[in-house]
């Protein structure tokens, strides 16, 4: 019986896999090259839509006090941003090092 088994269960797993291995590469339908073909043109028409829709939004001149509240805000958020990673950071040393008993 563990002869016959040794030699099967290899000759059903290769068989199984040239089974798959021949049906596993399909060549491609002519269709879908000429969608993909389409969906790119589509792409290009759009992104130039998306771009020309842009350029008014950046050309929208800002009042000093609001372009000043935009830095504000901006540098604001940068800060709170750094204080909370650092902050983060020496809590999770300081758990480090109470669990390898260095503050003991």
């Amino acid at each position: 019986m563990a002869r016959s088994s040794q030699i099967l269960l290899p000759m059903l797993v290769l068989a199984a896999a040239t089974l798959l291995a021949s049906r596993a590469f399909v060549p491609p339908a002519a269709g879908v090259q000429t969608t993909q073909g389409r969906f790119l043109e589509q792409g290009a028409a759009a992104a130039t839509l998306l771009a020309s829709g842009a350029l008014p939004v950046l050309a929208e001149e800002l009042d000093a006090a609001e372009a000043y509240n935009q830095k504000w805000l901006t540098a604001t958020g940068y800060c709170l941003s750094l204080c909370f990673f650092l902050v983060f950071i020496i809590i999770s040393q300081g758990k480090k090092l109470v669990e390898n008993k260095w503050l003991n």
